[in-house]
């Protein structure tokens, strides 16, 4: 009987221990799965806050050795062979641009008088050369030129004549040239 007895205690203990253990994985299950709630809540809100914050959607050309890239929420690109149309919704502002081979950028403004020209507009790495002209299409017309592969990207317009129109050089900012 004392040795039922010992048997008993044991159990009991054995027992008692094995609660105590459960409890104790179940407090550590427990804080994993609040430390997980959290970890997802903390993500639910990255995410959040990541498309609160993200840029708007954005219309991208990519013709060969350049690319357009303007907020879709305001600027349409129309695509044609030589050239592309870009539009802002809602009005009637548009531009037009249009590339070509050439030896030089000055034998692609050659034809414009020194009093069209405007200053330089300087944007990032590229430098746009400015010109109006009242007796072309355009009013304004802006050239950049790609002296390693020998082409002229123009950005024209007949809307402005403003080199400092916010329009204007946020659509030179969308024009880029492609490695």
């Amino acid at each position: 009987m004392l040795i039922l007895g010992v048997c008993l205690v044991l159990f009991a203990i054995i027992s008692v221990v094995g609660m105590l253990a459960s409890c104790n994985g179940n407090a550590k299950a427990s804080e994993y799965a609040n430390e997980e709630t959290e970890t997802t809540n903390v993500e639910a809100n990255v995410e959040q806050d990541n498309e609160e914050s993200a840029p708007e959607p954005e219309t991208y050309y990519h013709y060969s050795d350049y690319q357009i890239t303007l907020p879709t929420e305001k600027w349409e690109v129309n695509i044609a062979y030589s050239n592309s149309g870009i539009r802002k919704k809602g009005s009637k502002l548009e531009f037009e641009v249009k590339h070509w081979d050439s030896p030089s950028l000055e034998k692609a403004i050659a034809k414009y008088p020194a009093e069209s020209r405007h200053d330089d507009i300087v944007i990032g790495d590229y430098t746009w050369k400015v010109f109006t002209d009242d007796n072309d299409y355009f009013k304004m017309c802006c050239y950049i030129y790609n002296t390693q592969k020998k082409y002229v990207v123009r950005v024209a317009t007949d809307n402005i004549a403003d080199p400092t129109n916010p329009d204007l050089l946020e659509v030179l900012e969308g024009v880029r040239f492609v490695d």
